[in-house]
């Protein structure tokens, strides 16, 4: 045999082993109807986000001519201990603007997580995220950083039991 010959020889059989193993590529079929691992696990269809509000039978008017009150501003600090301060107490209905920083020296880019009221930001370290917040609903809501397992809390208050109460001593 030649020297050509054998090169197109070669050649040939390049080609007809890509030809099956493309064919026999095509042939396959992949089921992904399996791969999704129960990603909602734990589901509560009656846990409201701390967002929405509860009560919707509000009118229009008492809306309108409810008192606006300055928005509070609070700082959350991701360190390398955790949180600073790891529980923040916030009143119904009022109007905070929540400022992010991450001090974390170890960490430099880690998230910050507040599911209740959908807000997930990536912090970078030394920067600010600010993001605005009223809450509509009672409750404790526990806001984390899922790259150091660290978390903290809001505990949503109501003003309704302050005019009940009464001084500890006259």
């Amino acid at each position: 045999m030649s020297f050509v010959s054998s090169k197109i020889a070669q050649s040939c059989t390049k080609i007809a082993l890509i030809l099956l193993v493309s064919q026999a590529a095509m042939a396959w079929e992949v089921d992904f109807s399996r791969r999704q691992v129960e990603f909602n696990r734990v589901k509560n269809e009656d846990r409201l986000p701390a967002s929405i509000q509860e009560d919707q039978s509000a009118s229009i008017l008492s809306k309108v001519f409810e008192s606006v009150e300055p928005t509070q501003d609070i700082v959350i600090m991701n360190t390398d201990k955790g949180f600073v301060p790891d529980t923040v107490r916030l009143k119904k209905g009022s109007n905070y603007r929540i400022h992010v920083v991450n001090v974390n020296g170890k960490e430099k880019n880690v998230s910050f997580v507040l599911d209740a009221f959908s807000e997930h930001h990536n912090t970078v370290f030394g920067e600010q995220k600010t993001f605005y917040v009223t809450p509509k609903t009672d409750g404790i809501f526990s806001y984390q950083c899922p790259e150091t397992a660290v978390q903290g809390k809001f505990i949503i208050y109501s003003d309704a039991g302050s005019a009940d109460r009464k001084p500890a001593s006259n």
